[in-house]
């Protein structure tokens, strides 16, 4: 299985980084390479939410679903997709830093890449995708705190 992580400080308090992680909307405006996502579930976001990623794979736009896991406020999220080109667990954990106005967030991604492959599926984990999609998690992190920024 492959695994990709990025840890940084987000120049906001912990409970506007919250908030803005729940805004399925407006993740398109952070998040490289997403286009649109929407949330599928009625009610308030959180546990059991289901919503869409709107994306391209290559020039073939893709919608991925995904469920919300686990939720515990204001500190951890689990997401989870059973896409058949990359089924991912993705973990978002949130702690606040020594300054109130700063909060660590971990991002990880574990997944499997096009898994029908067996062997060649880890060894393109291991050679290619550990290290880009670690890249995409440090680019979203500053997405971030520049879109953070801006609403302030």
């Amino acid at each position: 299985m492959g695994r990709a992580e990025s840890v940084a400080l987000i120049q906001a308090p912990v409970e506007t980084v919250w908030n803005t992680l729940n805004d399925i909307a407006h993740t398109p405006d952070w998040v490289v390479g997403l286009e649109a996502a929407d949330l599928k579930t009625p009610g308030n976001y959180g546990l059991d939410s289901i919503y869409y990623d709107h994306n391209r794979l290559g020039p073939l736009p893709q919608t991925t679903p995904w469920r919300v896991t686990a939720f515990e406020p204001m500190k951890r999220q689990i997401h989870e997709s059973k896409s058949a080109v990359l089924p991912s667990r993705m973990i978002l954990h949130l702690s606040p830093s020594a300054t109130p106005e700063v909060t660590r967030l971990q991002m990880v991604v574990e997944y499997r890449f096009l898994p029908w492959l067996g062997p060649v599926s880890r060894l393109l984990e291991r050679l290619v995708m550990d290290r880009a999609l670690a890249s995409v998690l440090r680019q979203n992190q500053a997405n971030l705190n520049v879109y953070l920024a801006s609403r302030r």
